[in-house]
């Protein structure tokens, strides 16, 4: 009988591959058919969570007892994707991929470092970001070359240097292949608008960026810095780009509007932080928001409000762009009179609403919400979709018995079972469906 040993190493690293690549993490785009709908104070996030799935970490360590060749490919394994929390993480982390890479090899036998996704969430423990922490996060980034996605959420109340610009600028000599960043850390490591685009375009990143997280704002009383000079920057194979919308981040979004050419941008995402110090209370989007969706809303770009930011911002007072898809909190429609994209063929609404309601309480509430898409003129528009935990799970429609609603019941149900536009759910499962109109009907 033929050992497993004696298999040729590319079929057994070709079988470890099938069995532990995690084929959703792969497929996780920022879109709202991934939304995550249980954020802080009930905001949803377009950002999927990124981790590998417990169930390709379990199918690793069974492969790992199976033979040396998969026992190696086991522990690198372990290495594609590193979640860092605190300070002992961080250095056992640095540690262990420098004796990873101190192996025997050269040439084509030389050890690659495997780490393809680096989640990097230092919180509070401490008070302060030092020079030591920064040192450790750059040799970090420095042996991992190949690394794909950049998560930085740090968290911590002061720091005594411009972290940020070093590491930034780290990613930038040290991983070419760099594909998605999220910056969002709070408090620390801010950059002014001049070093993203100075930054940026004198690097790889920007013909390798797809996917651009900026959600970090300086604090409310940070001083203005003199504007620098125009830089134009042009980033050709960004497809989605999501901003803080806080008055504290106008001159990121005036510089994006103004001075970066996205040639190929599809979606834009506009949140406010949950530290916001911005004031749309008077429902105004800054000169800076605006800008942006014009510029960018003229190529049919996706455009996203998150619900928080929805309650402040009327739809009304958006450009008239032709933007395709439009993503907006629910509640939002009871501010705006009117929606000015004429070309939206596809609505989105998040709903914030618990799994414990009943599903026809969630389909009630939802079509009570819609009536207000009666007092628009949208006559491209061809699917509403509503994103809400009890509809997540429907496999097929609710079926409601027209002969037991009174008239009020039928004038919300009855628009929604025309041909379009249709009531769907994130899967395009439609949210419900009459039966009983044989009986009415006679």
């Amino acid at each position: 009988m033929t050992s497993i040993d004696s298999l040729p190493p590319e079929l057994l690293h070709q079988i470890f591959h099938w069995a532990t690549y995690d084929y959703a993490l792969s497929a996780k785009l920022p879109t709202w058919k991934n939304y995550s709908l249980l954020g802080i104070d009930d905001s949803e996030n377009p950002w999927p969570m990124l981790y590998l799935g417990m169930e390709r970490e379990a199918t690793a360590r069974a492969l790992r007892l199976t033979c040396a060749r998969w026992t190696a490919l086991a522990t690198e394994f372990e290495l594609y994707y590193i979640m860092i929390n605190d300070v002992p993480t961080l250095k056992y982390y640095r540690d262990r991929i420098k004796k990873w890479l101190e192996k025997d090899g050269e040439g084509e036998n030389k050890l690659k470092c495997p780490v393809r996704f680096m989640n990097l969430r230092l919180h509070a423990s401490r008070s302060v970001w030092t020079e030591e922490d920064t040192e450790i996060v750059v040799s970090l980034i420095r042996d991992s070359p190949n690394l794909e996605i950049m998560v930085n959420s740090c968290s911590m109340p002061r720091e005594t240097h411009a972290a940020g610009l070093i590491i930034l600028q780290s990613l930038v000599t040290s991983c070419p292949n760099l594909k998605r960043l999220h910056w969002k850390p709070k408090y620390i490591m801010q950059l002014l608008p001049s070093s993203w685009s100075s930054i940026l375009s004198s690097s790889s990143l920007a013909t390798s960026l797809e996917v651009l997280e900026i959600m970090a704002c300086p604090p409310g009383d940070a001083v203005q810095p003199i504007p620098a000079p125009a830089l134009q920057l042009e980033l050709p194979s960004l497809h989605c780009l999501q901003l803080s919308v806080d008055d504290d981040n106008a001159p990121l979004t005036s510089v994006i509007a103004k001075e970066w050419q996205l040639p190929s941008l599809s979606s834009l995402y506009i949140q406010g932080t949950y530290m916001s110090t911005f004031s749309l209370q008077n429902g105004l989007l800054s000169p800076g928001v605006a800008s942006l969706i014009t510029t960018y809303g003229q190529s049919g770009t996706a455009l996203a409000i998150d619900s928080r930011t929805a309650r402040y911002i009327s739809l009304d007072i958006l450009p008239p762009v032709p933007i395709q898809e439009l993503v907006y909190g629910i509640y939002g429609l009871e501010r705006s009179r009117s929606l000015p994209l004429t070309a939206l063929s596809t609505l989105v609404l998040p709903f914030a609403v618990g799994n414990e309601w009943p599903l026809i309480t969630a389909v009630w509430r939802t079509l009570e919400q819609l009536q207000k898409l009666r007092d628009y003129s949208l006559p491209k528009l061809k699917k509403v979709v509503v994103l809400s935990l009890p509809f997540d799970d429907l496999k097929e429609p609710h079926r409601i018995d027209l002969q037991f609603l009174d008239e009020a019941g039928r004038l919300l149900v009855e628009p929604w079972q025309q041909e379009t536009p249709i009531l769907v759910n994130r899967n395009g499962v439609r949210l419900f469906i009459l039966i009983g109109m044989d009986q009415v009907s006679s």
